[in-house]
């Protein structure tokens, strides 16, 4: 089984973790023992960001004069940032993209490109000019700010199918739950300012006291009623923009790469990973993974060019040892994930709607985080608590 590409969780996705654990899945993912990011700059080579094991915020400031990925004035430069971080709160930026936040504390081009830019797109998924701060702000202070195992990198070492889904199909089976794959929904039916029920593709309707929406935002409008009831603002979402993200599996019959991943500065490909290494498979050969996030320049171009870029960038890193392929796969999502910009950002709707039995889930929703898999697990639990609320109200009532 083939991701649509590797997914990066970090240890201070607090609320991932336990959903994790809660699940039984927990043991899926390696987490870093010491918070450790290597990077490989066009031209000074490897360099790492390493963050030790002190209280906060002094383990950000010793991760930033220890590394050798800044010169001396960027570090000053790093730590104002981080200042700034401990003392702006997030309705001093909301109208701020990264990249005005940036301008704001002084922060080099070399910096930037070295260090802002990798961590904005790769948690955004977005490029820097168009960005909301905000939301970014929160992550890296959390990350970064947060007590230094928040910063260890968590990699899965199974297909997200098994990590994510098998158990919590067997969590909700064994509590009586069901779970019904390709039974497209069509319609939710609202009857005077409640939630009925769905309606399925083939025409049958199933029933509910609540119902909780999770999709993507551009299929809501052909979900939910018309007439403006549930207060969400269809119009604002149907014109928002959606961020790409590429990716490119590669087989070769020989291991060139040492490292489970290395983050690329200065080129197409950001992220580099070592399937073999990360899984623990000690079979010949190996399979590489690459990302590139925010990826417009590169979504429409031909699978052949893509693999041909991909394999250019592998080669300024590990030079003629990269030798051809036997295998590649190309996957595009060119909706990955919303666009957050500052206006979007705005605008994102809470998990509880006007309709008292009718809740939204997503990384979209409005989480105060990124679209990441976080945002996407605390829109859950939120919309999740909602329901259990507005049920506990009714039947209290009856």
């Amino acid at each position: 089984m083939v991701d649509n590409g590797q997914h990066v969780l970090i240890a201070g996705y607090h609320r991932t973790i336990a959903f994790l654990q809660l699940i039984g899945s927990n043991d899926f993912l390696t987490i870093q023992t010491r918070p450790d990011l290597l990077f490989h700059h066009p031209t000074r080579g490897f360099r790492r960001f390493t963050v030790p094991s002190l209280p906060p915020p002094f383990h950000f400031g010793g991760a930033l004069l220890g590394s050798n990925l800044f010169s001396g004035t960027d570090r000053i430069r790093l730590l104002r940032a981080g200042f700034n971080l401990m003392r702006h709160s997030a309705a001093e930026t909301e109208d701020m993209t990264i990249s005005e936040w940036l301008g704001t504390t002084g922060q080099s081009p070399e910096a930037r490109r070295s260090f802002w830019d990798p961590l904005a797109v790769s948690i955004m998924n977005e490029l820097p000019q168009l960005a909301a701060a905000s939301p970014f702000m929160r992550s890296i202070r959390e990350t970064f700010l947060g007590p230094w195992r928040n910063a260890c990198l968590a990699l899965p070492v199974v297909p997200l199918t098994d990590l994510y889904v098998r158990g919590a199909i067997e969590f909700i089976h064994a509590r009586g739950g069901e779970v019904r794959c390709s039974h497209d929904v069509r319609r939710i039916l609202t009857e005077e300012h409640r939630v009925l029920g769905v309606r399925m593709r083939d025409g049958t309707t199933v029933r509910s006291q609540s119902v909780i929406v999770s999709v993507p935002p551009y299929r809501l409008p052909d979900l939910l009623p018309s007439d403006g009831e549930t207060g969400i603002d269809l119009h604002g979402l149907g014109q928002a923009s959606y961020s790409p993200i590429v990716s490119t599996h590669f087989w070769f019959n020989h291991e060139f790469m040492p490292q489970q991943f290395i983050g690329l500065i200065g080129r197409q490909t950001q992220w580099v990973f070592n399937r073999h290494r990360i899984e623990g498979n000690r079979a010949p050969g190996s399979h590489i993974s690459t990302v590139t996030s925010a990826a417009y320049d590169l979504v429409d171009h031909s699978n052949e060019e893509i693999v041909t870029r991909g394999l250019d960038d592998l080669r300024t890193v590990f030079g003629s040892r990269v030798g051809q392929p036997y295998h590649t796969v190309v996957v595009r999502e060119k909706r990955a994930t919303i666009s957050l910009t500052p206006a979007m950002e705005r605008i994102r709707p809470s998990q509880k709607t006007a309709v008292p039995n009718l809740f939204l889930a997503g990384d979209w929703t409005d989480t105060g985080y990124p679209a990441t898999i976080e945002g996407a697990v605390i829109s859950g639990e939120s919309a999740a608590g909602h329901a259990v609320g507005y049920l506990q109200e009714t039947l209290s009532t009856v």
